[in-house]
């Protein structure tokens, strides 16, 4: 894989400016309510929390979506909006139904389809997902058709194909924006560490850094790869500064099992203050977190019957091999480690 990073704006310049962006459009809404503008801010929220490992930017994403939907709720935008925010959240069934509805409404069939793919595959239905993702990628080759393509086949353990379409993805983009690259970049990296090849990894995570330095969820992924390789300074360097500006509890548990594996006695403290994160995460979220909390509570969590609980509603909601796996582990009541949420 070749990149090359000069082609894409700076990253902190494109982060500057997607904050400035969300800025003036708050500004805006003091001059009257324009739903098309406020799903513009939902939308930037959205990608701002997603980069930056913010959940007080989805929760803001997710009120000023509804804002919007309430000025026209039954229109086709307003209902494809809807389902791309219960599918975000997992609330696959919910979703399911808003994009039928939408459809019917007259919403453009090629973003039901991307929508449906990605519930499809969201829900382990791989080869129906198949289908769509490969005809959205005939249809339009561009880093998204051909990166969704990328991340199923990684799903269905084709991986000689998924590096492949990976790379025409990162070929087909055409942009300077270095946020769909960095986004593409993540999905392959974490594809990589659920098969356990740490190098490729690495290797992919540190192309994120280069292109996107704060893309903290990538940042957090790698301290994982270097834990797992027992380059405990290189994690700690690289986790300590998201402790500071993510309110996500995957970075203080992953820190906790960082501080647990150079013998600190902080582990114990950090392990408590991210179970008391997720429960409170879970009172609102329960289907989004249940994945991550569950292989937290396995672990250093030291609480394997919440463990069960969440793993098992878990699959409930999504029937995939992951989830699968990360069942079984929870009957098993496995010691964590830094990758325990990722294979699963």
């Amino acid at each position: 894989m070749t990149i090359d990073f000069r082609r894409y704006t700076s990253g902190r310049i494109a982060v500057s400016n997607l904050s400035s962006a969300i800025d003036s459009l708050e500004r805006d809404r003091s001059g009257g309510v324009n739903p098309e503008n406020l799903l513009s801010l939902s939308r930037l929220l959205f990608l701002r929390g997603d980069l930056l490992g913010r959940i007080s930017d989805h929760d803001r994403a997710e009120a000023i979506a509804n804002e919007a939907i309430a000025l026209a709720p039954g229109s086709a935008r307003a209902l494809h909006v809807r389902a791309q925010i219960a599918c975000r959240f997992h609330l696959f069934q919910k979703a399911k139904a808003l994009l039928a509805q939408a459809f019917l409404a007259g919403h453009a069939k090629q973003e039901i389809d991307a929508e449906r793919a990605a519930l499809l595959q969201a829900t382990g239905h791989y080869k129906e997902a198949l289908v769509l993702r490969e005809r959205l990628a005939r249809r339009a080759p561009g880093i998204d058709t051909l990166g969704g393509l990328a991340t199923l086949l990684a799903e269905m353990d084709e991986w000689s194909a998924a590096e492949a379409s990976y790379a025409a993805a990162l070929d087909a983009d055409e942009g300077v924006s270095p946020f769909p690259c960095a986004q593409l970049l993540f999905e392959w990296g974490v594809n990589a560490m659920r098969r356990g090849d740490l190098d490729r990894a690495e290797a992919v995570f540190t192309d994120l850094q280069a292109i996107l330095p704060q893309h903290v969820p990538g940042r957090g992924h790698r301290a994982e790869v270097a834990l797992a390789r027992g380059e405990l300074d290189i994690a700690e360097a690289l986790i300590a500064p998201l402790l500071e500006t993510s309110d996500d509890p995957e970075y203080l548990a992953v820190h906790a099992e960082i501080l647990a594996a150079c013998g600190d006695g902080g582990a114990a403290r950090q392990a408590e203050r991210a179970a008391e994160a997720y429960e409170q995460l879970l009172t609102r979220r329960p289907e989004a977190y249940a994945d991550h909390a569950a292989a937290f509570f396995m672990g250093l969590g030291k609480r394997p019957e919440r463990a069960l609980e969440l793993a098992s509603a878990n699959l409930k909601i999504r029937n995939t091999s992951r989830s699968q796996r990360l069942l079984a582990n929870a009957r098993r009541h496995p010691q964590s480690n830094s990758l325990n949420r990722f294979v699963q």
